[in-house]
This record gives structure tokens, sequence and C-alpha cells, in this order.
């Protein structure tokens, strides 16, 4: 009770910093918050977490994606899973389908079966509102050319001006969406640099008011973290 007393009053600072310095004026309109695979406490990489994501009424519901030996897709954080490993992508899918909007970032732990992957979203019906995640630029070109399902790039945060043009070069070079990157080097430089050559900006994973604030800052697409009820009570949802 103490903790959570505490961190409504923490809460409160915050959504009058917000408010205070323009932040929320200059969030574009279209903000994701992304539920990490074990959010809101629950067990990652389950069906009983993309459940209460959903439930919970989730923009965006995170997993991970691999495959076992004989090929089948499966929720987990593995290269390479046993064959009873992870549950199965078509049960997690289908949890998902139950909701009218939920997007899905299927984060890529292997590129072993992509077509299965295409397959599975397209007959569950949800081919528009899937894209992957954790694609390094070793993996960009097999996923091109085994997947129609569009992705964002996962590359180290630029801070200086010649670095974020290479990075903007990249993007383009690889046809991703924009980039998803780790929070610790995010500045709005970068942000907006990738807003005027018309990227996203998506940025993992915040779990603590001040790293929110930090992000928020930078006025990035997406926020992807395990405490979305925070993050959505500092923004007022």
């Amino acid at each position: 009770m103490e903790k959570n007393a505490q961190e409504a009053v923490t809460l409160a600072a915050a959504k009058q910093k917000l408010a205070a310095d323009g932040t929320l004026q200059k969030l574009p309109p279209a903000l994701t918050v992304t539920y990490h695979a074990g959010a809101l406490g629950t067990q990652d990489n389950s069906l009983d977490s993309i459940r209460t994501a959903v439930e919970h009424g989730a923009q965006i519901v995170e997993f991970d994606v691999s495959f076992r030996p004989d090929g089948t897709p499966v929720i987990i954080h593995a290269l390479h899973p046993g064959a009873d490993e992870g549950a199965l992508l078509a049960d997690a899918l289908a949890i998902v389908a139950e909701s009218a909007d939920c997007r899905i970032n299927l984060d890529l732990k292997s590129t072993a079966n992509l077509p299965a992957v295409d397959k599975l979203v397209k007959e569950a019906g949800l081919f528009e509102r899937v894209f992957y995640t954790g694609v390094s630029m070793l993996w960009a070109r097999t996923v091109r050319r085994n997947s129609e399902i569009p992705y964002y790039l996962n590359f180290s945060n630029m801070r200086t001006r010649a670095g974020i043009a290479a990075l903007i070069g990249l993007l383009k070079l690889t046809g991703a969406l924009g980039l998803n990157a780790n929070h610790g080097g995010a500045n709005a430089a970068e942000v907006a640099a990738l807003h005027r050559h018309g990227l996203q900006a998506s940025f993992w994973t915040l779990n603590n008011l001040p790293d929110m604030l930090r992000i928020l800052d930078t006025a990035p697409d997406n926020i992807t973290t395990r405490r979305p009820d925070l993050l959505e009570a500092l923004l007022g949802r």
C-alpha cells in the first residue's frame, strides 16, 4: 500500500511536469504503447500474458517468435527451442484476433521458417495488424525475401548528425518502417530526423517514470513497456 501511494504521488508530479513543459502537445497523435511480453506482472511469452494485454485494451502486444526443430512457430525467447518448448504462435494469434484492433509486434529470435509465420498470420486475419522487430542488418535481407510482413530495424541510436544520416540511409536501404532501439541513447534530434524522412521511432523497454519522461520528450511514435498501466496513466489514457 505504501509503495502504491508513493507511486501515485510520483505519477502526479510527472503528469504536472508533462503539462508544464508542453511535452504532451508535441507528441505524435498516433503515439502507441506496446505491452512487452510479460507486462503487468505476467509470465513472459505466455498465452496468459497475451490474453491479459488484450483484455486490458492494449494497442500493441509484443512477444518473441522462434521455431521448433520441425519449423513450427512458437512464442519463446530462444534461438533454437526444443521440440516441446514454447506456446504455439497459432494459439497466440487466436487470442489477439478476439480484439478488433490490437496489433502485434513479433520480436524475431530466429528466421528459420518465416513463410510459416506469414501463413498463420493470414489465416488468423491479422496480416494488416502485424509487424516484426528484432530484425538486425544481418537479417533484413532474409526477412524481405521470405516474408511479406513489414518490420522495424533494430539498430543502435545515433548522436551525431553524420550518424543520424547514416541510420536514415540504412533504414531506407532495407525498406524498414523505422527504428526500434533501446531507449538508452535516444535523442530528440534523431527522432525529428526520422520523422522528416517519413520513418518511425520506437523505443524499448521503459519501465519507470524517469525513463518515460525522458523518452516522451523526444516525441517517439511508440514506447514498449512492462508497465503500460503506468505509462497510460502518465499520458492520461
